[in-house]
């Protein structure tokens, strides 16, 4: 028996190849949709599993570190319940002496790991300089390759680390410095306190996984670090680490945490107990554990990896609804094709098959189809997994799945696909009369019911995704338009690359670039600071009883001027006044306790002037620790997803982390940066020339949303086309079951635009239908999604009113084929069909 309804399947598929090929492309396109998705979830699950013992280890972070009390806000959004802990911002960067605190006071902690990175670090190899990427030079405690499973190809996992002044390097770094020689013995000069130090290469070790949080390629341990003496000292008054410790085998959680919180109250009481006056709101400093598995999903800074749970969630509920529609367009095509199958039914069914067996021949066809356009779908996906890639974000490759785990998820997804596409159609072609089959005195029609709620879902999701994604699309489009409160125009931002080093060094590569920059007539400005777009440093003071954290921006006297920002009260920075730049000395009323002080002269943004009350200009200014001398107007030094936070500037030369370059207006950009570069290499002897331009860091802070833009985007087009495919064939059914009606109309005299409308209206009813019910939905989703911002579009009326068109117009399109071959047919050969 099944062996006949396989070439029956077989002889179904291969005769009608215009609905073959339809529900091939629909079916396999949401099957290739949710292979990608399915595998994007199975890559995020793995990130910091490989570890022997990952069930053991946990990131260290500490809650409310001298901040005010959180308020107990609830949480917005349909995926906000699942997403809650994931939320929570701790301060995931630890005194260095937490962690070897912990472990002489816990004997549940088998070992406390610190990461201390040091950012975009300049390598010198012989008479080459390499400026890396991100924390590409990181030190760590000694028992790193006894905690973490990062294999070593050379060096001793209990020793390597043992040294002063040694470093294990990755594959790729050795390849890149040294070729295919052996870099064991080698000598590279990574940043020192003030000059570089020389560092022998006393270990090799394999590339970090894709799916590992952190990607280092060299390593050295943490007591090699500049300052790490002094750090220590400082005890709770600096915080630089990461810290993961592993838990013996057995230590319950749970049990431990409490012993934690206990534990914190005394620790951090000394750091948190003098902001704690009676009308300050200061929360208790608490040591948090997080599993390591589970840090990449934390939107806490400083992380590596950061992988956003909502729009996994949202992700999968799209793959969700694509696969819905694939189904529900299986079921209509399947339908109007099986009304010239049910003679076929007929004569089965009165030579003696029953009923399960004319469900079971339809249901092996569903099955056959299945499989083919799942195995479609599974190409399609490997030819498309590049593009996915960069929509999402992800590193993923086929290579790095398990063959076993491809063969059951192909297994598990056709059967799935087979039994939600195939089930109905057999289930209602097995239910024909065969006597009125044979005599032809009636055809098969669809329940109403049925073929309404199926295109009233298709195009209510059509509807909500082309909705959400003229939003999206809206939204990011006004953060892109919208003024900074800065001239971000023609400027070229370029890294120290002697920050953090030798401090004079630093200051006469800044004068050099300064006279340089002032004689070159394509240059109209240069100025200096500790930070860029986004990369701000806070502060806490206590202002009206609360601890509330403020933007601190270190810059120079031209800052202001070159950035085109308005002083609105007081003056500018001066260079003729020495106490601008001058740090000063506080008399013994002026330190008492109020968080962290200045020492400077400063200007206030509008949003700290007002918080603070609007205090005197050039007077000390107990909260802040510092003297106000001016007044700049709010600016945006931040992405829009943020709004304005108080902040204060000083001129500080000791902190030049980056230097600015205005290219004037209509000036060539390449010939400009090529200058710019030849006096680099010669101020700097050829050291790398790390640079950005401002319009393209600010672009950037966005590429979250931009990318889940592209997403939206991509799966409103894919729902569209598959709802497309579903109306086409419903519209085939609805015109096959009409043809006398059609045939009688055209006899009367009715025209051809006449039966287009009468045909369509009822599939314009049902758009209006679904859109009345998708749109509640789509305005309270992307409602939720614009809450991301600070400063957010108000989605108009206009915005729905395009979706609603936009859908309209793509269900006539799809429903016109079939009804104006209707129209337009003779009705003599109409009314001759039934």
């Amino acid at each position: 028996m099944l062996k006949i309804n396989l070439v029956l399947a077989l002889r179904n598929i291969f005769r009608n190849k215009l609905y073959t090929a339809i529900n091939i492309i629909g079916l396999g396109t949401a099957s290739a949709f949710c292979i990608l998705v399915y595998l994007h979830l199975k890559n995020e699950q793995s990130f910091d599993k490989f570890h022997n013992d990952a069930d053991q280890l946990y990131r260290v972070e500490e809650t409310g570190l001298n901040q005010p009390v959180a308020e107990d806000k609830k949480s917005k959004g349909f995926f906000s319940m699942l997403t809650k802990k994931e939320d929570e911002e701790n301060t995931i960067v630890t005194p260095p002496i937490l962690g070897p605190d912990l472990k002489r006071n816990f004997p549940e902690v088998e070992s406390a790991v610190r990461f201390d990175g040091y950012y975009k670090p300049v390598i010198k190899v012989g008479n080459q300089n390499f400026q890396e990427d991100g924390n590409t030079l990181t030190f760590v405690d000694a028992d790193f390759f006894k905690v973490f499973n990062f294999p070593l190809l050379q060096g001793n996992p209990e020793t390597v680390l043992s040294g002063h002044n040694e470093a294990v390097i990755s594959e790729r770094l050795a390849k890149k410095y040294f070729g295919n020689a052996d870099p064991v013995g080698k000598t590279v000069m990574v940043p020192g306190e003030s000059n570089p130090v020389p560092v022998s290469i006393v270990g090799l070790m394999k590339n970090f996984p894709a799916n590992s949080s952190m990607q280092f390629d060299m390593v050295m341990p943490i007591t090699s670090m500049a300052g790490y003496k002094d750090k220590m000292g400082a005890g709770l008054n600096s915080y630089n680490e990461i810290l993961v410790i592993k838990l013996k085998k057995g230590t319950d959680a749970g049990r431990f945490q409490h012993k934690l919180d206990e534990f914190s109250k005394k620790y951090f009481n000394p750091q948190t107990e003098a902001s704690k006056a009676p009308a300050n709101k200061v929360s208790d400093t608490y040591i948090r554990l997080r599993p390591l598995a589970d840090a990449h999903y934390n939107i806490s800074g400083a992380w590596d990896h950061y992988t956003n749970l909502k729009n996994i969630y949202q992700l999968s509920s799209l793959a969700v609804l694509i696969l819905v529609i694939a189904c529900f367009n299986y079921v209509l095509l399947t339908l109007t094709n099986a009304v010239s199958r049910s003679q076929d039914v007929g004569v089965r069914k009165t030579i003696g098959a029953g009923r399960l067996q004319i469900i079971f021949q339809y249901y092996t066809q569903t099955q056959v189809l299945a499989f083919i356009s799942v195995a479609v779908g599974f190409l399609l996906a490997i030819i498309i997994m590049p593009f996915f890639n960069h929509l999402t974000g992800a590193t993923m490759s086929f290579s790095s799945f398990r063959v076993i785990d491809m063969l059951v998820l192909i297994t598990v997804l056709t059967l799935v696909l087979g039994f939600l596409a195939g089930i109905y159609p057999a289930y209602a072609m097995s239910g024909l009369k065969p006597l009125n089959i044979m005599r032809g005195f009636s055809a098969y029609r669809i329940s109403p019911v049925l073929s309404k709620s199926l295109i009233v879902v298709q195009f209510g999701v059509c509807v909500l995704l082309v909705i959400s994604s003229l939003i999206i699309n809206k939204q990011m489009h006004f953060v892109s338009q919208t003024e900074m409160g800065f001239d971000k125009d023609q400027v070229v931002v370029v890294e120290n690359p002697y920050w953090g080093g030798d401090k004079q060094i630093s200051a006469a590569l800044q004068r050099e670039l300064y006279h340089w920059a002032d004689t070159q007539p394509f240059i109209a400005g240069i100025t200096s600071t500790s930070f860029s777009f986004g990369g701000v440093s806070r502060n806490t003071h206590t202002i009206n009883g609360e601890k509330v954290p403020i933007d601190y921006l270190d810059a120079d006297f031209e800052y202001f001027k070159f950035n085109k920002i308005p002083i609105l009260l007081g003056r500018d920075f001066s260079r003729d006044i020495a106490t601008d730049s001058a740090s000063f000395q506080l008399t013994d009323d002026q330190k008492k306790p109020q968080g962290t002080k200045l020492r400077h002269n400063t200007i206030v943004n509008q949003t700290l002037y007002k918080l603070l009350g609007k205090p005197a200009l050039n007077v000390y200014n107990p909260t802040i620790g510092g003297i106000i001398i001016g007044v700049c107007k709010d600016y945006h030094n931040r992405d829009l997803t943020q709004a304005i936070q108080p902040g204060y500037h000083t001129v500080n030369r000791d902190h030049i982390g980056y230097f600015w370059f205005r290219i004037k207006a209509h000036q060539s950009i390449p010939p400009a940066m090529e200058k710019l570069k030849a006096e680099w290499n010669i101020l700097t002897n050829n050291l790398p020339l790390n640079y950005s331009f401002m319009d393209e860091q600010i672009a950037r802070s966005y590429n979250a949303y931009l990318q889940w833009m592209t997403t939206i985007t991509t799966s409103c087009i894919i729902a569209i086309l598959l709802a497309c495919l579903g109306l086409f064939g419903l519209s085939g059914l609805t015109t096959i079951n009409r043809t006398k009606e059609i045939g009688i109309r055209k006899v009367l005299g009715a025209s051809v635009s006449s039966l287009f409308l009468q045909l369509n209206r009822s599939t314009m009813y049902l758009a209006a239908a679904a859109f009345v019910i998708a749109t509640p939905l789509a305005w309270y989703l992307s409602n939720s999604w614009l809450q991301n911002f600070a400063y957010r579009i108000k989605p108009d009326w206009l915005l729905f009113v395009t979706g609603a068109v936009i859908s309209v117009i793509t269900a006539l399109a799809s429903v016109s084929y079939h009804t104006l071959k209707a129209a337009r047919a003779n009705p003599a050969d109409s009314l001759r069909s039934e």
